[in-house]
């Protein structure tokens, strides 16, 4: 089995990542995006000595469970990063397992792959901010014309799929959260992920004050009519 893409992490069962289902969770290094808000600094910068969990393992784990789990949640990171990712998917349908990705949709060429081959049965696209302002949030040189590609790709492919959002003061608020759910209306859901200041990649935003209760829920209430479903993450 090849098993060369970097899994760092194992949650044998979660009821929270993929939706109504589930699933086993898989963390996989490595990233190109550098969003200052980012609470996983260790899976883009000090991912290399981490211990990897091979592919092998995790079927052992995994095979025996289908049947109680529905399938397994890939999340980062980015894993479209990495070129074996098909090998790795291929394996977990031939088990015959649900299988859920979480992506930043920089990688429009990857995942049509992937929705060419249907080995993904679930995309959580995660939209850091407006595409007008991309590149400024990620630190990346991104085309935003590829990010809408992806986007339409996802939502023109049938499967299930949702967006998440993270709402940052003085970063992402109201505005840029409005402009994000004009551009993705009519989507299936909307997630409105918490802020956490303290495990901030960029020192400068761990002392801000994150957005109240209270306030996530006035954003989820005032995009509500944009989807079919609106939440903030519990």
């Amino acid at each position: 089995m090849n098993d060369e893409i970097p899994i760092v992490a194992q949650r044998k069962l979660s009821t929270a990542d993929y939706p109504k289902k589930l699933c086993m969770d898989l963390t996989v290094a490595g990233c190109n995006y550098r969003c200052p808000f980012c609470p996983h600094e260790n899976l883009i910068y000090h991912y290399i000595p981490m211990e990897k969990i091979g592919l092998e393992e995790i079927v052992k784990t995994l095979k025996p469970r289908l049947g109680f789990l529905d399938g397994v949640s890939l999340s980062g990171g980015e894993p479209l990063l990495h070129r074996n990712l098909v090998d790795v998917l291929k394996e977990l349908k031939y088990q015959g397992s649900l299988v859920k990705i979480k992506t930043n949709a920089s990688r429009p060429k990857a995942l049509q792959i992937l929705i060419d081959k249907h080995l993904v049965d679930f995309y959580s696209v995660f939209i850091p901010a407006p595409l007008s302002r991309y590149k400024e949030v990620v630190n990346y040189n991104i085309d935003p014309e590829e990010i809408d590609s992806a986007i339409h790709t996802i939502r023109k492919s049938g499967l299930d799929h949702e967006f998440r959002v993270k709402p940052v003061p003085g970063l992402i608020e109201m505005p840029e959260l409005m402009e994000i759910a004009n551009y993705l209306i009519g989507a299936p859901r909307f997630v409105i992920e918490r802020f956490e200041p303290i495990r901030s990649m960029d020192e400068a935003y761990r002392d801000l004050e994150p957005f109240s209760e209270a306030e996530l829920a006035e954003m989820r209430d005032t995009v509500a009519p944009y989807f079919n479903e609106a939440v903030v993450e519990s």
